[in-house]
């Protein structure tokens, strides 16, 4: 019989062995857990280890967007139009400043800015605070200067418009976070604008950013950040003659505004686009909001007169007329219904080319009725009439032309001699350039080419054909028709010596809201033409809303084209007649050093009387004026700010 086992014995011996498996559990938890620390290790070191230094510098920095680089804007010679200077950014670290109180006088005192504002920044308990973004150069300067505790400072790119107001309402201008907001600035703003860079700052414990020192900023981008930079069509020197001569001609006869537009008919390019009254937009705030619009794209008005040239060039076109077929004007006074046409000077039987040369309203009125409202419609959709023309720019407007269907016997007539519609200047440019080339309707551009910050093109326009609107005979006998009108017709102060010239004046009522009529005393005057007359180099279009001085288009308007045109074939080096030969346009030195203007000077062979030192800040005579060998150009130069 065996004896039997112990059970207090047996208790004994289980509760011996409890502890071994015990430690064996926990040996193999702290292993597997010392195996996942291992392999994330691992993992962040070796395999990922750039996420890791990534999740390092998050909870270790932080970062501060600073403003874009945007990329230049440049006319077709490579002058600069919009560019960026390096500004200094003003910032406080609030825990090294010593006084909030006193340090919030100066800066509100410096930089014109409310203290309680400041104040309330630099007392704060964070580390890092924007005082004042792009601070003008001279506070900043005597800020710097003054070692005042807990101010820093940090370059950033401004937007600098280097000619003022030359091409305002055109280039636009930007905001104070250097985003677009007029202009090709604001169109283009998604190539310009560059990309965004950042620096990093270093955390405190409570994970305040800090920046105490400039050598701690870091750029984090490594990529090349500038925007792509736009050369336009744009001549600037042909520019600066065009403003000039449009706010001279309009202040001498008291207009409220005005608009002038020049191209090349050839090919469709955009040389000058005017606007006045100017803005600058380097200070835009400081200008009426109105200003800020590009009159000639946008400015839809009645033509007037203007449209005649296009009714003749359908009517020649359609073989309805020739030059020479007559038309009885009924002495000055027709009645169509209850509506009575008149004309400015009572006229019997003109032809086809008197009545585009005296401007008779009677003789368009029943050429239109030769032609027929729908013929007449399709010709006008044909020139490019109530449709944008796709110029690439903010703001365009397409005129108003209503439907056929519409149209009566009185609005047959009245929009033959360009009432009851209305055009753009740019349209009316447009138009009469298929008249200068031979009958070719080009697409106009002001965007030459978009370019990389690597120098590669990225997107780049060339002329572009629409469409045939009239045969090259009717171009011809229109050139001659609209030449007769300068030489001997109601566009006589549009003459060029030295030059033949080919226009049409246009005189408008101005519509009135208020009565559905128009006003007796307001009138919109203009000017349209193009020269040489025998191998156009240029199609120009002036426009004067309301001058108190005169009124008609060809007393306003015309001498302003007569100034613009004169001068910019000088510039464009056509040849004129012999008496005017070694005449020059003097160019635009703004910019220049000493060593450039002696250069120019000598190849010109003209004498330069300089004053200062520096670079070119005033000329005499100014750009655009007409100059020849021998004579004395004064100029005054200045040091950059």
């Amino acid at each position: 019989m065996k004896p039997k086992r112990s059970t207090k014995r047996m208790s004994l011996a289980r509760d011996l062995d409890k502890p071994r498996w015990r430690v064996f559990i926990i040996a193999t938890l702290i292993i597997a857990l010392f195996a996942m620390v291992s392999i994330k290790a691992l993992e962040l070191q070796v395999l990922d280890r750039e996420r890791a230094f990534k999740i390092a510098r998050k909870q270790h920095h932080g970062t501060s967007t600073l403003l874009p680089r945007r990329g230049k804007i440049f006319d077709r010679n490579g002058k600069k139009l919009a560019v960026n200077v390096d500004v200094k950014s003003i910032y406080a670290n609030p825990k090294n400043v010593v006084d909030p109180k006193v340090t919030a006088k100066v800066l509100s005192d410096k930089l014109g800015l409310p203290e309680e504002k400041i104040h309330k920044r630099v007392a704060s308990n964070k580390s890092f605070v924007w005082i004042k973004r792009l601070a003008d150069s001279k506070p900043a300067e005597e800020l710097q200067t003054s070692d005042i505790k807990g101010l820093g400072f940090i370059p950033e790119p401004k937007r600098i418009y280097p000619n003022g107001t030359l091409m305002g309402q055109v280039i636009g201008f930007t905001d104070v976070d250097s985003i677009g907001i007029e202009g090709i600035e604001y169109k283009y703003d998604g190539s310009l604008i560059g990309k965004t860079r950042k620096i990093t700052l270093k955390r405190d414990a409570r994970g305040n950013k800090i920046l105490s020192d400039l050598s701690e900023i870091q750029d984090i981008d490594t990529d090349k950040t500038s925007g792509q930079d736009i050369v336009l069509t744009i001549d600037s020197q042909i520019q600066h003659i065009v403003e000039r001569e449009l706010k001279e001609g309009i202040e001498e006869m008291g207009g409220e505004k005005g608009m002038a537009l020049v191209m090349n008919p050839e090919t469709g390019e955009v040389l000058a686009m005017a606007s006045y009254p100017f803005i600058d937009p380097n200070s835009y705030s400081k200008f009426p909001e109105q200003n800020r619009r590009n009159l000639p794209i946008w400015y839809a008005h009645e033509p007037g007169s203007t449209m005649k040239v296009f009714l003749a060039a359908s009517a020649l076109e359609e073989k309805k007329v020739n030059p020479n077929s007559q038309f009885n004007c009924e002495n000055g006074r027709r009645k169509i219904g209850s509506a009575v046409i008149k004309d400015v000077k009572a006229r019997g039987t003109l032809t086809v080319s008197e009545i585009v040369k005296y401007s008779s309203n009677i003789g368009a009125s029943k050429i239109g009725e030769l032609m027929g409202r729908d013929t007449y419609y399709k010709y006008l959709k044909k020139f490019g009439f109530g449709e944008k023309t796709g110029i690439g720019l903010p703001g365009e407007s397409k005129g108003q032309l209503a439907s056929p269907r519409k149209w009566g016997p009185i609005e047959l007539a009245t929009i033959s001699f360009g009432q009851g519609v209305s055009v753009t200047s740019l349209q009316l440019v447009t138009a009469l350039s298929a008249i200068a080339n031979g009958g070719y309707l080009m697409k106009p551009y002001i965007i030459e080419k978009i370019v990389d910050p690597e120098g590669n093109i990225v997107t780049e326009n060339k002329p572009e054909v629409i469409t045939r609107v009239v045969s090259y005979d009717t171009s011809h006998q229109m050139k001659q028709m609209l030449q007769s009108v300068v030489e001997d017709g109601t566009g006589k102060k549009a003459q060029i010596p030295g030059f033949s010239v080919a226009g049409k004046t246009g005189t408008a009522q101005i519509p009135n809201p208020k009565s559905g009529g128009y006003y007796s005393d307001r009138y919109i005057a203009s000017f349209i033409g193009f020269t040489p007359v025998e191998d156009p180099k240029i199609v120009m279009a002036v426009v004067v809303e309301a001058p108190r001085k005169k009124t008609h288009g060809g007393s306003v308007a015309g001498p302003i084209f007569k100034n613009i045109a004169e001068k910019v074939l000088f510039h464009m080096d056509v040849s004129p007649k012999k008496e005017l030969v070694g005449m020059k346009v003097m160019p635009d030195l703004s910019g220049m050093s000493v060593r450039d203007i002696l250069k120019w000077s000598e190849e010109q062979g003209v004498k330069v009387d300089v004053k200062g030192s520096g670079y070119v800040s005033s000329q005499k005579p100014l750009p655009g004026d007409l100059i020849k060998e021998g004579m004395v150009c004064s100029i005054e130069l200045k040091q950059n700010i």
